[in-house]
């Protein structure tokens, strides 16, 4: 039952994974559909240019502290003995949480440069 906790290092797992894919092959093309790829992104060139140099290491970063978060969640609930079912499900939603986090900090990183171009 307890290898149901292998569950919440996916979302760090593949946070890590996509930053790395990210850093190793940017991505200079916008109409590609890939990189780093929402609105604030494809405003310009030079939008999509850093959204892409900043991204890879906002998502390693936080997949790396989402993992031990995760690390700690699960044998912090383990000695307190709850269910399994219901430490992946907290670990899911510290996950998801920690998924948002990476997206809105990626954002925060782009409107904050820009902003003082509009000036």
């Amino acid at each position: 039952m307890y290898g149901l906790l292998v569950l919440n290092f996916i979302i760090p797992f593949v946070m890590i994974f996509v930053g790395y894919i990210l850093k190793k092959h940017p991505v200079k093309d916008m109409t590609s559909g890939n990189g780093y790829n929402t609105p604030t992104s494809r405003k310009s060139q030079e939008h999509w240019d850093y959204a892409q140099s900043i991204a890879p290491n906002i998502f390693i970063g936080t997949g790396k502290t989402l993992g031990l978060v995760e690390i700690i969640l699960c044998i912090a609930l383990f000695l307190l003995n709850i269910p399994a079912q219901s430490v992946v499900f907290v670990g899911v939603i510290v996950g998801i949480i920690f998924l948002i986090l990476g997206f809105y900090k990626t954002e925060t990183g782009i409107t904050s440069k820009f902003a003082s171009k509009k000036i």
